[in-house]
Order: structure tokens, then sequence, then C-alpha cells
């Protein structure tokens, strides 16, 4: 573009002298020179760039949660960590040996609930024996009251008849015996015997009639109180084991508490001992380190100061008029003077709530991926932001533009003669403006000398040979 208005300059002038040098003639009629170009129809993108400075996401103190003796530190300043990485581990020894305490604590407390539950069982067993003899004791104190049963009454009558049969065949037996041991024809053993005969089946009758007499009289209150007797000596056996049975029960439950204590125990010096290695919280860089190996800490003492570059941030300052094209989310695109022509992805995360009075600009924060820390806290940035975009509009360079009172016109060239159009202009780059309106796509619009041009002026551009295409370049603010 500076080079056409050059020529066109340098082509006017020539001109002026030109007119000079000819003969004194009648004046003829005015033709102003310009330059034209067709008004494209394209893309018109507004940007703007602010300068900024890297910040870290966040600083974070490391400190170690016990006291203790500095074994080892991994880590040095400057030093990119991840986060769950090691930087500092403390002297275990002591931690170890309590450990090993609280874990044969634990050993043996589970020997001891064992034990415990062995017994229980046992002394339940006990306990279901003792229920089960009380059961019998009730029920046979039961059958003893109840009386004997009809069928059992019937059964001792029919033994005794039984008897009474035997008896009487025996005591013939005898007779007969005798008889033949007169007439010598048997031995007098065989009249013993059949007389020891007589003798038993007259005890099975007396036996027989006994136990059908007690049957038909009933229980004694010499047996129902030995009955009773029974059963209570039953109900105490039962209620001793029980008892025994209880005690074993809370006995179990309080092992089962101390082995829970123990448990508790052996993951507190699990714990601490694990805390005795101390781990990067988060992802960052070693900004400052305060302990050496060999230094005693406490919880109290910070040990590392970490500052978190994952992801990054980068603080600008934006005009009031162009923070609304600015909203959290909107993407922007970042450079660092230390990192040449790299471009990082940024995303606004916040614009200030409240404008500086003096400047009357907003903070907004920016945040941009850095898994690999390569934009460092205190680097310069600049932000390129998108302020407006426009999608196949009639856009002219901004010189084309003349204000005209209060009137807004651009010339358009048609058969020769300059045509002043009223406009509306929309989006400018600072290059290039949209035009809303007066002025259609392929028009040709004066873009050098219309600062004089008035409404109807006949026109003529320089020879092709001189003339310069307008420059497509964007300049950015």
């Amino acid at each position: 573009m500076a080079i056409g208005l050059v020529a066109f300059l340098a082509w006017r002038v020539t001109a002026a002298l030109q007119a000079r040098r000819s003969p004194a003639g009648p004046p003829p009629q005015r033709v102003a020179l310009v330059q034209v170009e067709p008004a494209p129809r394209g893309k018109l993108v507004r940007e703007a760039v602010y300068t900024g400075e890297v910040q870290a996401a966040a600083t974070v103190d490391v400190f170690a949660r016990i006291g203790g003796v500095v074994e080892q530190v991994r880590v040095a300043e400057g030093d990119a960590v991840s986060a769950g990485q090691v930087l500092i581990r403390l002297d275990p020894r002591e931690l170890r040996y309590q450990l090993e305490q609280a874990l044969a604590a634990r050993e043996t407390q589970r020997v001891q609930v064992r034990q415990a539950e062995a017994q229980v069982r046992t002394l339940r067993t006990q306990v279901e024996q003792a229920r089960a003899g009380v059961e019998v004791q009730r029920a046979r104190l039961a059958q003893l009251l109840a009386g004997p049963a009809a069928e059992q009454v019937r059964q001792a009558e029919e033994q005794v008849r039984q008897a009474r049969a035997a008896l009487e065949y025996s005591q013939a037996q005898l007779r007969r015996t005798e008889e033949l041991f007169r007439q010598g024809f048997v031995a007098e053993q065989a009249v013993d015997a059949a007389r020891t005969e007589v003798t038993v089946q007259e005890a099975r009758l007396r036996a027989a009639e006994a136990q059908l007499a007690l049957l038909r009289r009933g229980p004694s209150r010499e047996e129902v109180e030995v009955l009773h007797t029974q059963v209570r000596q039953a109900e105490v056996a039962l209620r001793q084991a029980e008892s025994q049975a209880a005690q074993a029960q809370v006995a179990l439950e309080h092992a089962r508490r101390v082995l829970a204590q123990s448990e508790v125990a052996v993951r507190q010096a699990q714990a601490l001992l694990a805390e005795s290695v101390v781990r990067s919280p988060v992802q960052g860089v070693v900004a400052q380190r305060s302990v050496d190996p060999g230094d005693t800490v406490t919880p109290s003492a910070r040990l590392l100061q970490l500052v978190r570059v994952e992801p990054a941030v980068v603080v600008v300052t934006v005009p009031e008029r162009e923070l609304l094209a600015l909203r959290p989310g909107t993407f922007v695109e970042v450079t660092a003077d230390a990192l040449g022509d790299r471009r990082f992805a940024g995303r606004v995360v916040r614009v200030g709530p409240v404008l500086s009075p003096d400047t009357r600009t907003a903070e907004v924060r920016v945040e941009v991926s850095n898994p690999r820390g390569d934009l460092k806290p205190g680097m310069t940035a600049r932000v390129r932001v998108v302020l407006g975009r426009r999608e196949g509009v009639v856009t002219v360079p901004v010189q084309a533009v003349v204000r005209q009172g209060e009137r807004t016109v651009v010339f358009v060239v048609e058969d020769g003669v300059a045509r002043a159009r009223e406009v509306t202009l929309g989006l400018s780059d600072g290059v290039r403006v949209e035009l809303r309106g007066g002025v259609r796509a392929g028009e040709s619009v004066v873009v050098a000398g219309q600062e004089t041009l008035r409404d109807g002026v006949p026109v003529r551009t320089p020879p092709k040979e001189v003339r310069s295409a307008p420059s497509q370049t964007r300049r950015r603010p």
C-alpha cells in the first residue's frame, strides 16, 4: 500500500508540472486523480495483544507431619517435581521399632482372641447340655405327676396274669415230680429243681403284683420330692453354665476390643513410618530449600517451598472497552519472549470485577497448560485475543472512509465520476473496516486522493504501470 501511494503521488506531481508547461488556452474541465481498488467480500478479524507476566498457579509450603532427623534430601532448588515424588526422608529406625512392637502386640492379642472364642464355644456346648438335662428332669417329673398311662396298667395286669399262670404250672409240676419220686421213678434232684422253679415263679408273681400295685397307687411324696430336687439341681447347673458362658462372652468382647486397639496401634505406627517419607503434594518447581541431611526438624518447620506451574498463570490488564470480548472460558494464544515463536493455548479463567480508577483497566487471569514447566514464573508473556470476527463482509481500507460533517462516506467510481456513498461502519482490524451497507462487493472504491473529492467530480486513475496492488497486510494493535 505504501509503495502504491508513493507512486501515485509521484504521478500527480509529474502531471501538475506538465500542465504548467503547456501553452495557455481555455481552462480544461477539472479531473481528480485518484487511486481505486475493488471492495472485496471476505473475513475480518480484530485482535489485541496484552503483555503480562507468568505467575505460579500456587505456592505450597512443605512440612513434615512428624518430628525427626533428616536422613536424605532428594531435590535441590530449581528442580521440577511431580505430585507424589519423594522429596525428603527422615531417619525411620525408631519408627520401625515402634511398628515391630505394635505388630507383636497385635499377634499376642490375636492368640488371646482365638482362645477366648474356643472357651465361648465350649461353654455354649455346656449350656446346651445343661438345658437338655433340665428338659429331661422336667419331663420325668411331669410323667411322674401325670401318673401311669392306661396301657402301662394293662401291661402290668397282663404280667401278673402270666406270672400267676406260670406259678400254677410250676406248682403242678412240683406235685407230679413229688409223686414220681415217691414211686421211685425220679431222683430227689428233680424234686429240688421243681421246688426251685416254684420259688422263682412266686417271686416273679410278687414283683408283678407289686408293680401293678405301684402303678395303681401313683407316685409317693418322696418320689415327687426327689424329682423336684433333681429338676432344681439341673436348673442351677444351667444357670451356672449360662453365667460362665456370659462371662466368657464378655472376656471375648474385651479381647476383641483390645485387638481392635492393637490394630489401630499398628496402623498408627505404619502411618508414622510412612510419614518419615515426605512427598510432593503438587506438581511444580522447588523454589526454596530450608533443610539439609542431619537437621532435626519439627512438624512446624518448613522444609521446602514449591511453586505449582501446571497450569501456568498469566495476568494481563485489559482496557474497559475491550473487556466485553473476554469472558471466563475464552480461548487465547500465549507466547513468551524467552521461548521465541512457541505458542501456547490459554483460557481466560477470571476477569477482574473492579476497574482501576486511574487506568480504567481490569486484571484478566489466563491459565495455560504447562505440563513440562516451560513457562516459568517471572517470564514476560504476551496474550493474543480475538476481539471480533466477521465472515463474508464487504471491507475497504480504513483510509478510504471520509468524514463529511455528520456523514461517513466512501467514494465509489461510476463511469469515471466519483460518487459519495454514505456508509455504516462495522468491525475494524486497524487496516480494513467493515461496511454495513452503502457499497456492494466488487465496486471500485477510491483509496487515495479522496480527501478533496466531491460528489460528481470526474476522476481518472494513474497509468497501470505505476499503480500498485493494495496490500493485504493486517496490522495488529
